[in-house]
């Protein structure tokens, strides 16, 4: 939202610099393209960030766009769940033999639903992950193509469940549930990344970006601004022909907007937190310290 806002209000060139936006489907290939360099930035889960440094990627975290964690996991509603009143983590082992959507093979999604099964002492090979993409494609191979079992997804796929009623959402990690671990990850789950000797041999135009993407937040945090951010996102997020269209679309928008950071700065102890998680969970094989991954003249708090 705050790239997407910047372009189309003007706010990148009003401090002299270029906004093009790529639209890709994962934080891997997000990170793929960054060091690529056919991106310049991308917004990217900071645990995989932490695991490309591992791998010997040069780029940093410049800042965080989503403080918390975004996915959530949702269930269609054929498919049994017997442990739901028992909670979390006893609720994962209904997921045992069952297919799973994920954003993409080795995405952020997958590495946390393993987190997840690990809590109920399960494996990993204990489900079927199927890539699906984006919301709209994981709702219609959830409950139309009945593809997948269930799916660990970001929104609004939540919001086309409980709108359809065709499928549920049975864990609700932006609201607290899941892994208790994670509330301490709260500051820099999801973040803005670029290469390393660009931003270092690019100081004004980090000004410029941290100055765009600052004002894109207060304009679609203002409630004034909120029929006209939808009018932007209409032909963005599209739910084809589906019944209550623009109802889902309206009500997604302004139950995501307070997800957003109003001043990306990353919250240190969150960030080594996520990269403490990464290595109990297999993400990275060593200790990684944040100030590793971290700029350090990004936004930030202790």
């Amino acid at each position: 939202m705050h790239a997407i806002i910047a372009k189309e209000k003007g706010f990148c060139e009003k401090y002299n610099f270029k906004c093009e936006i790529k639209i890709l489907n994962s934080t891997s290939l997000g990170l793929q393209a960054l060091v690529g360099k056919s991106i310049d930035f991308t917004h990217s889960g900071a645990d995989l960030v932490g695991a490309a440094v591992v791998a010997g990627a040069e780029v940093v975290i410049v800042g965080t766009a989503m403080p918390a964690n975004v996915l959530s996991i949702s269930v269609r509603k054929d498919v049994p769940m017997p442990s739901r009143d028992k909670g979390y983590p006893a609720i994962m082992n209904d997921f045992r033999g069952k297919r799973i959507g994920v954003a993409a093979r080795g995405s952020s999604n997958e590495k946390y639903f393993n987190a997840m099964l690990k809590d109920a002492g399960l494996k990993p090979e204990d489900v079927t992950y199927v890539a699906v993409g984006a919301p709209n494609t994981t709702y219609t191979a959830l409950v139309i193509g009945k593809q997948i079992d269930a799916a660990i997804m970001y929104q609004p796929l939540t919001q086309l469940c409980q709108f359809n009623k065709t499928c549920e959402t049975v864990i609700d990690m932006t609201i607290g549930e899941g892994p208790k671990s994670l509330e301490a990850t709260i500051g820099a789950n999801i973040v803005f990344a670029a290469r390393k000797e660009m931003v270092e041999s690019n100081p004004k135009l980090m000004e410029a970006f941290y100055a765009a993407m600052t004002d894109a937040a207060a304009w679609f945090n203002d409630p004034k601004n909120f029929d006209e951010l939808v009018k932007i996102y209409t032909p963005i997020i599209s739910f084809g022909d589906m019944a209550g269209a623009d109802e889902i679309r309206r009500n997604w928008i302004k139950s995501v907007i307070p997800a957003y950071s109003k001043d990306l700065k990353v919250k240190v102890s969150a960030l080594q937190e996520i990269m403490d998680f990464s290595l109990e969970n297999k993400i990275i094989d060593v200790k990684v310290e944040a100030k590793r991954v971290l700029w350090d003249k990004a936004p930030q708090t202790p």
